[in-house]
């Protein structure tokens, strides 16, 4: 892979002049994935697996996100900017404790939705295609954002399955320790998930080698100047008359005027 240091080019779904992403929105994932590092063919087939590759070259329905977290505070490169989300699937025979089905009428996407508590990443805006259907309640936000919480041992009480389905979810009984399928399930979804997790590691990587490229600089125009600086005092105490032969041509102009 290499940096591009030409002018970046993105995505026809890629519109960085909307509004910036907001918790509780969902919105589609870009299908051509971009990032600051370009990557060769070989690189992608290494980088990307099977179920990530298929869904970039449009062979699988399409991806959504919830945001979770607005994009962070502004960088240099505004395209570059990293927001968290929730990833979600149209895959609803997966219902379990932790991957909760929001019901089309409140996602507003025109179907039912299987929302994955416990898979929450960042991703780099750029890749966000555009807003779908309905902003999500703050309720709704919540109940999803505390079984995902409560799943990783963040917090110590989990929302009720009655709490849960009085805010409009539905919740499963199954839990992927003692589901082999489930278990299965999560790791494609685990592995599909390098659509949005490689195009951040590429972007921490362009990230190091650009702080490290401008702390070189920095390091040599220091040396230069301090090299600049010990030449010329070199320079002058190498002359013994320096000083005393200004001294007295100064003087003989001041007397001379006078």
């Amino acid at each position: 892979m290499r940096i591009n240091y030409s002018e970046y080019r993105f995505s026809q779904g890629s519109r960085l002049n909307q509004q910036p992403p907001q918790p509780g929105e969902i919105w589609q994932v870009n299908r051509s994935v971009d990032s600051p590092l370009e990557f060769s063919w070989q690189e992608k087939q290494n980088l990307f697996p099977d179920s990530a590759r298929r869904f970039l070259a449009g062979n699988s329905p399409p991806r959504y996100v919830m945001i979770v977290k607005e994009p962070e505070s502004p960088v240099a490169a505004e395209e570059w900017q990293v927001v968290s989300v929730m990833v979600l699937s149209l895959n609803t025979d997966f219902l379990s404790s932790v991957d909760l089905l929001i019901p089309a009428n409140l996602s507003g996407v025109g179907q039912d939705l299987l929302a994955q508590t416990w898979h929450v990443l960042p991703m780099l805006r750029c890749n966000l295609s555009h807003p779908i259907g309905k902003r999500l309640s703050r309720e709704v936000y919540d109940l999803l954002l505390n079984v995902g919480d409560y799943y990783h041992g963040l917090i110590d009480e989990v929302p009720s399955a009655s709490e849960i389905e009085l805010g409009g979810l539905k919740i499963g009984k199954g839990v992927m320790e003692q589901q082999p399928e489930l278990q299965a399930f999560h790791q494609q979804e685990e592995a599909w998930s390098a659509v949005l997790n490689v195009p951040v590691a590429a972007y921490n990587v362009y990230l190091k080698t650009m702080n490290l490229t401008a702390a070189i600089v920095e390091d040599a125009v220091q040396i230069e100047q301090e090299l600049i600086e010990s030449g010329a005092r070199l320079w002058v105490e190498s002359q013994p008359n320096f000083y005393r032969e200004n001294w007295r041509t100064s003087g003989d102009d001041r007397a001379v005027k006078k």
